[in-house]
């Protein structure tokens, strides 16, 4: 689609312009080698663990927990001659939510969760998707909770060791261990365990949903980016009014330009500012608010189905859509630049997760198509079914 003049006009009199994503994985890149060597960088670049993930038996099991949001699930999962069976599975509220626990409250909830499953493996992967410290020995420190979790006692303990204490407590006797993993290890690790034909030659891990981030295998252990959190970035005047509103206006500047938790603000900002200088014609009612959702309905019509104001809705709409896959495809190639590559002439497999990716008209396509001119070895963009499931079985099996 080209832009108009007009269209142009007006983006360029805010400052929004898709020219930031012009190289710039050289910044992102250069950010993510200073976190790893001195800190103080934007992204956090959090070390993981290992990614050794050793072959797993046919009949080898695990117990898999996922606390994220406002959801509690648990299930058992087991390696088949034909894949991968989830079997068991439970979804019920994340502990602390509906009221505040102590330490010992929280961890006995959670224990309480999962006592249909007692004994039934000897392995326990705990996907846990809050703020916390990974240790060397896979154990997790929680940092903060968010998303209205209220167990402030929790805050700095360790989540295995908690929860295994809790459970000989209430009579397990199997569990030596439990890994502890954030849901962007998941992902990636679910890429590990997918049957595939296809040898890779490195594995990382793109979501882009609600929020952003990225994780890839540097000297075989698991690097967390929170590429979202990367803020060198100039703003629009559209991105300056929306992170205003913002606990943190100042961080976290690609996520809030990339993320669909962001996205429908923007466009919302964006299609205000065109009424009042008249960008529109003065019959149209604009909407008072758009969701990232409200993209599909103007994409899935053809320009004669569509009246001149919604052509220049969904130009707007499709340049916002276009930099948030082109930021996005900027930092993928950052992650394989810096990724483990055990031979070049194989296929990366980039593993993404989230609806905005997946969802957003044009967006894969358009960060796929700036990924082939970034990149010099081939690569495929995957979707795993169940994909944070079984990326927690497979940490269970991490040598």
């Amino acid at each position: 689609m080209d832009i108009s003049d007009e269209t142009q006009n007006f983006l360029e009199r805010h400052n929004f312009t898709l020219n930031i994503a012009d190289n710039l994985h050289k910044k992102i890149i250069e950010d993510m080698k200073k976190g790893l060597k001195t800190g103080g960088s934007d992204q956090a670049m959090i070390k993981a663990g290992s990614a050794a993930v050793r072959k797993i038996k046919e009949g080898e099991s695990a117990i898999v927990i996922d606390a994220g949001g406002t959801n509690f699930r648990s299930c058992i999962v087991t390696k088949t001659k034909d894949g991968i069976e989830i079997s068991d599975f439970e979804k019920t509220v994340m502990p602390a939510i509906d009221r505040e626990l102590n330490k010992k409250q929280f961890y006995q909830a959670i224990a309480q969760n999962i006592s249909r499953l007692k004994d039934r493996s000897n392995k326990i992967s705990f996907c846990f998707s809050y703020a916390m410290a990974i240790t060397e020995d896979g154990d997790g420190k929680i940092i903060r909770f968010s998303k209205e979790v209220k167990a402030p006692e929790a805050v700095g303990t360790y989540l295995g060791k908690e929860l295994l204490a809790e459970l000989k407590i209430q009579g397990w006797t199997k569990i030596k261990k439990i890994n502890v993993l954030n849901d962007t290890t998941a992902l990636l690790l679910s890429s590990f365990v997918e049957k595939s034909e296809k040898n890779w030659g490195a594995h990382l891990a793109f979501i882009l949903g609600t929020g952003m981030n990225s994780a890839y295998i540097q000297n075989k252990r698991i690097i967390v980016t929170e590429c979202g959190m990367f803020s060198n970035l100039p703003q629009s005047d559209f991105d300056k009014t929306v992170c205003s509103r913002t606990t943190q206006p100042n961080q976290s500047l690609m996520e809030k330009m990339c993320s669909g938790a962001y996205l429908g603000n923007i466009a919302t900002e964006m299609v205000k500012t065109a009424v009042r200088e008249g960008f529109f014609s003065p019959s149209y009612a604009a909407p008072e608010y758009f969701d990232t959702k409200d993209f599909d309905k103007y994409f899935a019509k053809t320009e004669k189905e569509l009246s001149s104001d919604e052509l220049k809705l969904k130009e707007l709409f499709y340049v916002i859509i276009t930099r948030s896959a082109k930021l996005s495809a900027e930092a993928i190639y950052a992650a394989a630049f810096c990724s483990d590559k055990e031979k070049e002439e194989l296929p990366i497999c980039i593993t993404c997760n989230g609806s905005t990716f997946w969802k957003t008209p044009l967006l894969k396509q358009t960060a796929e198509a700036r990924l082939k001119d970034l990149l010099q070895q081939p690569f495929e963009i995957i979707q795993i079914d169940d994909d944070i499931t079984k990326g927690s079985f497979a940490a269970a099996f991490i040598d």
